[in-house]
């Protein structure tokens, strides 16, 4: 009878902790405010459920699968809070776009991944060399200045769609290539970046 209950608190304890994490990591996104008020709820209900799967994922062709899946999800479903200045709408509710939910999801998946080690440390293990950079605006504007021949359009995080997401990636593997000797994870990249680039501005 004990130990059947040491069993189920420690799964208890592992969910709490688990939905505490991801709420941690949509706090340390600071995006939760581009959305309608009601979201967050509905973004961390998703987040756990689909953060449940990642002990399935073996290569890199599944995890992005799993990405595009959520992604797809979130550009569905989540709406952006509506715009207004002196009692006037300067901008109207839509749904969110693919910047949007790539960013959220890959600063959420580094919080609950590489930082938190979970949903476990072998599965997190496995997940880290396939997890993306987080893109902001800093290092968009740091690789449209290292790769001046791509023509990279996007300004800002919401103009990234789907197509320019998975360019802006590969570039991130070629400037680890270059800088950094193949020696760190994209997701490691998006630390030491963040980290340089905002010390510098």
């Amino acid at each position: 009878m004990c130990k059947n209950m040491n069993t189920e608190n420690s799964y208890i304890t592992a969910e709490i902790k688990q939905k505490n994490v991801i709420d941690m990591a949509l706090t340390f996104t600071a995006m939760i405010r581009l959305f309608e008020k009601e979201s967050k709820p509905k973004i961390a209900g998703k987040l756990h459920v689909e953060f449940q799967t990642l002990e399935n994922i073996k290569n890199i062709t599944e995890f992005q699968a799993f990405h595009k899946g959520f992604c797809n999800w979130f550009a569905s479903n989540i709406k952006t809070a509506q715009k207004e200045r002196n009692n006037k709408i300067i901008k109207k509710s839509g749904y969110a776009l693919y910047g949007h939910a790539a960013k959220l999801l890959d600063v959420s998946l580094k919080v609950y991944v590489y930082y938190s080690s979970l949903p476990n440390m072998r599965t997190a293990k496995t997940i880290l060399p396939f997890l993306n950079t987080a893109i902001d605006i800093p290092i968009l504007k740091h690789l449209k200045k290292s790769f001046p021949n791509e023509n990279i359009l996007s300004k800002t995080v919401e103009q990234i769609d789907e197509s320019t997401y998975e360019k802006l990636q590969k570039l991130i593997i070629l400037d680890i290539k270059k800088n950094f000797n193949n020696d760190i994870f994209p997701t490691q990249y998006d630390d030491i970046m963040w980290n340089r680039l905002n010390r510098e501005n």
